[in-house]
């Protein structure tokens, strides 16, 4: 039995992959330009609740010492921001076959969301660097499982997902240096992340509302616990 698939070039189907591309990798773009403003914010805090250095005692900056605040470097949210989603890239494959997409989605829209309100209203950087790692596996799931699925759509969604994963890099940036700028909005990067939540809502709508339903992605039904995991195929 040969597997259906919507051979044409469907205008809702490419313009939904293209919004996948886009939203999947904007979290992953957002943390990677909010890098040095998470460490930066959360730091001074710290630096200036435990700060008992003399004023005679000054740092002078010099590219060639040390820096004088004791800042974590924002290696750390890049690091944050790339490990946990090479761990689920190489890890998920094996075991989510049985996963709806459904469900997929919802979890990748959630942890994206989650990652921006965590993020926004750390008290530490601890509890920041927690944030990033939710965007990186939101970002690494959401890589695995929209690729599975354009599998069930014609060949050109690819060629829309790449579009839109290029675009999230610009847009991200983009939209996050308008935001905080001080000569456009100067928002402060709490209140630009939670402004950011408008994208995990559009990719979750995106899902049940502009992609054609086809009959060989399982669907779940929430009041249905049969539903709930993909039936076995055998033979």
């Amino acid at each position: 039995m040969g597997i259906e698939k919507h051979k044409n070039n469907n205008v809702k189907d490419l313009t939904a992959f293209w919004i996948f591309g886009l939203a999947n990798n904007f979290a992953y773009v957002i943390m990677l330009s909010a890098a040095d403003d998470i460490i930066r914010s959360q730091s001074k805090r710290e630096n200036d609740h435990n700060n008992t250095t003399n004023i005679s005692k000054q740092c002078i900056e010099d590219i060639g010492k040390p820096r004088c605040e004791k800042y974590m470097s924002t290696g750390a949210v890049l690091l944050a921001d790339i490990l946990p989603a090479m761990i689920i890239k190489y890890t998920m494959p094996f075991f989510m076959n049985r996963i709806p997409f459904g469900f997929r989605h919802l979890l990748v829209c959630s942890l994206q969301a989650a990652s921006y309100l965590v993020v926004a209203f750390s008290p530490n950087i601890q509890v920041s660097l927690f944030g990033v790692v939710l965007a990186a596996m939101g970002s690494g799931l959401g890589e695995i499982c929209y690729l599975a699925l354009s599998s069930h759509y014609a060949k050109s969604t690819i060629a829309s997902w790449s579009s839109g994963t290029g675009g999230a890099g610009i847009a991200g940036a983009l939209a996050y240096a308008i935001l905080t700028e001080p000569k456009f909005f100067d928002m402060t990067p709490r209140n630009a992340l939670l402004l950011m939540l408008i994208v995990p809502i559009v990719f979750a709508i995106t899902y049940w509302s502009l992609l054609t339903p086809v009959t060989t992605v399982h669907r779940m039904n929430l009041f249905k616990m049969s539903t709930w995991a993909v039936p076995v195929q055998t033979g």
